[in-house]
């Protein structure tokens, strides 16, 4: 049997499609929520960008970075957790989103004292409650957001992943295009204000939704603590996919902190820019990706080399699409890197260089995303986590290297050798083991 043609139990007893046309279809509808998500915060982004300049912007994207750095580790990859429990045992699902649920906003709220804490070293210049509202909204209303979607999409209803992601991000550009209106203007505390209550409103949408269709799980504090510990005695497996997540958030976000402290924050606005505009190219990309993730740990629910051969056979059957909208990606970002001056004003004309030379970066993101998806469904995430933590940490000596003496050109230069490199290594990781057993 194919990849593509396995089939995983929804949590509400129907059969998540793994069929090509149910992935085509589960990608469609996630395509809606990542290309609504993509036009609303690339919206607000603008119209942030436009009224923060580059220093403001630079000073609030490094606590953003500062909140990515740390989400792996608050909720102990309680996501991805849930959805392997979604797909492989899905009697258990009700009550094992009321314990992610706890765990996910306890750790977001514990996570946000120590990248505070960080914050006040690499941006000294906000105010300590604007840092703690942006480090709220994303440790705990954007993870919340990221649970109840991923628990959707397992259960085979991504149109609902989508609906959650456009109402969570047409709630922020709401709130951006009020506070442009106002006679004050969108100003850095206005928006973290802002950031943090439409945030946390839209993820409390999501997360009720998924509870009333779900079930409520354990009944009392009793049964809801047993479910928090039966999350928590899972922390090995969640700890592997902390660990490469961290690494994977080192390497796209570490060097906006490194840059903003050894650089400048008007230097990590413009590579903010240039990043922010190489994430919205990938919006389709990550619409199959997170519409093919459940596919992924049914294909490889056997495990070893017949479990990777299977989760390798499905990366396999995405890639074509995939590689050729990141390839059109790589050019619609050349050709287009000169327009940032003229969408965002000549204070950013930095970002332009920086734009022509990470617009290679899709091309590099696509291959390490299907290895990385595909390592992981076969249950191999500690290999996975392992390259990446190393890419992580040679991705910083090379910030530290790069960024004093190149500033803005160094940080460009660090991220597009650690893709490449990580793109070389997971696949030559599949390869080596594949080759181990030669298919039947």
């Amino acid at each position: 049997m194919a990849a593509a043609d396995v089939e995983a139990p929804a949590a509400d007893g129907r059969a998540v499609d793994g069929t090509t046309t149910g992935l085509r279809r589960s990608s469609a509808s996630m395509l809606l929520g990542h290309g609504g998500r993509a036009a609303f915060a690339g919206l607000t982004f603008l119209l942030v960008a436009r009224e923060l300049e580059p220093a403001g912007l630079g000073a609030v994207s490094a606590v953003t970075a500062a909140a990515t750095l740390a989400l792996p580790f608050a909720s102990l990859g309680a996501v991805h957790l849930l959805v392997r429990s979604a797909v492989r045992t899905p009697e258990r699902l009700a009550a094992g989103f009321a314990g992610a649920t706890v765990v996910t906003t306890v750790g977001g709220l514990l996570a946000t004292v120590l990248a505070a804490l960080v914050c006040a070293l690499v941006v000294p210049s906000l105010p300590l409650g604007v840092v703690v509202a942006l480090l709220v909204a994303d440790l705990v209303g954007s993870a919340l957001l990221e649970l109840a979607a991923g628990v959707q999409v397992a259960r085979g209803r991504a149109m609902a992943a989508a609906q959650a992601q456009l109402l969570f991000h047409g709630l922020r550009l709401a709130a951006a295009v009020a506070l442009v209106l106002t006679p004050v203007g969108l100003t850095v505390a206005g928006w973290a204000g802002a950031y943090l209550a439409t945030s946390l409103v839209g993820a409390a949408v999501a997360v009720v939704v998924v509870r009333i269709q779900v079930g409520r799980g354990a009944s009392g504090l009793a049964g809801l603590a047993d479910e928090v510990r039966a999350v928590l005695e899972q922390w090995r497996d969640g700890f592997h996919f902390s660990v490469g997540l961290g690494a994977q958030a080192l390497y796209n976000d570490l060097d906006k902190l490194m840059l903003t402290r050894l650089g400048s924050e008007a230097a990590n606005g413009a590579y903010t820019v240039a990043y922010r505009l190489v994430d919205m190219a990938l919006v389709p990309l990550r619409a199959v990706l997170a519409a093919a993730y459940p596919r992924f740990f049914a294909a490889g629910a056997a495990g070893g080399t017949a479990g990777l051969r299977s989760a390798v056979g499905l990366a396999r059957s995405i890639a074509p699409t995939t590689v050729a909208w990141c390839a059109l990606a790589s050019v619609a970002l050349l050709a287009g890197a000169g327009l940032v001056p003229v969408l965002l004003g000549a204070e950013y004309e930095p970002a332009v260089g920086a734009l022509r030379w990470l617009a290679l970066l899709p091309l590099l993101k696509v291959a390490h995303y299907l290895a990385a998806d595909a390592l992981t469904g076969a249950g191999q995430q500690r290999v996975r986590s392992a390259w990446q933590l190393g890419v992580a940490v040679g991705n910083g000596v090379l910030n530290l290297w790069l960024i004093p003496a190149y500033g803005l050109a160094g940080a460009v230069a660090a991220s597009l050798i650690c893709d490449g490199v990580l793109a070389i290594a997971l696949w030559g990781v599949v390869w080596g083991r594949l080759r181990r057993v030669p298919a039947a």
